[in-house]
């Protein structure tokens, strides 16, 4: 690692954008989630999660009803017409680029069943991979922080025509610890890995998550890959790989 960041004990790293394609995630991922969603809960109706999902989604809709964001009708008048209505407000929800954690919790059973299957195989840039493994040498910490779920994140890292990356991740946190754009989730993660903020670097494509992480203490980078276009921290790198930064 560069001597400029010497002190770093831990890399923090985002997914879509910094590890990971975002037409991957946009065109691959959600496709596939929005794709199977229907079908999967009327397979899977029986299942405790499967069913605790529902609840929560229905409580979400209600919830987006009352605050007036007009979310698709919801009715439950047979277990198709229930199914029907998870359906439509999922796909409400990807399409208002929403961080509901029962969304992306269900989006992850759906996708660890693509996985399996082999219809799915995780995709990272081809830095990515050396660039792991020169850090898990170093004896860096190496953990993702994602709007993802856990699941979602260990299927991705797992599944690589590189094999399974995550020998080299020791922790995964998703918005279970905060927005990523709260400075205090920052904070939550230096807690819990049991390091200083100013210990950690963190790196990501969307500026007001870099600045949330430089506010909570933490050394932080805004990345941008070859040819991602988004709003640019003053300090932003443009990269063709992870190993410009560590090499």
């Amino acid at each position: 690692m560069k001597t400029e960041y010497s002190g770093i004990k831990a890399v923090l790293l985002d997914i879509e954008g910094t590890t990971t394609p975002m037409d991957f995630v946009h065109k691959t991922l959600f496709k596939f989630a929005i794709d199977h969603v229907q079908g999967f809960l009327l397979a899977n109706y029986t299942n405790e999660k499967v069913l605790e999902i529902l609840s929560n989604l229905k409580k979400s809709y209600e919830a987006n009803t009352v605050s007036s964001k007009e979310p698709t009708e919801w009715t439950e008048i047979d277990l198709e017409e229930r199914c029907k209505s998870a359906t439509a407000y999922v796909k409400w929800l990807v399409s208002n680029d929403s961080k509901d954690s029962a969304m992306k919790e269900l989006q992850g059973l759906i996708w660890k069943e693509g996985y399996t299957s082999g219809l799915l195989k995780g995709e990272v840039y081809p830095d990515v991979p050396e660039a792991m493994g020169r850090l898990h040498e170093e004896g860096k910490i190496l953990a993702i922080y994602s709007s993802g779920s856990v699941l979602a994140q260990k299927l991705i890292f797992s599944t690589t025509v590189y094999g399974d990356l995550t020998q080299h991740i020791s922790n995964f946190f998703d918005t279970g610890v905060g927005n990523k754009r709260d400075p205090e989730s920052y904070t939550v993660i230096a807690n819990l890995l049991d390091l200083e903020p100013n210990e950690i670097l963190f790196l990501s494509d969307i500026m007001e998550e870099v600045q949330a992480a430089r506010y909570s203490g933490m050394v932080s980078l805004q990345v941008i890959r070859e040819g991602h276009s988004t709003n640019k921290d003053p300090s932003a790198m443009k990269i063709s790989g992870l190993m410009e930064l560590f090499s």
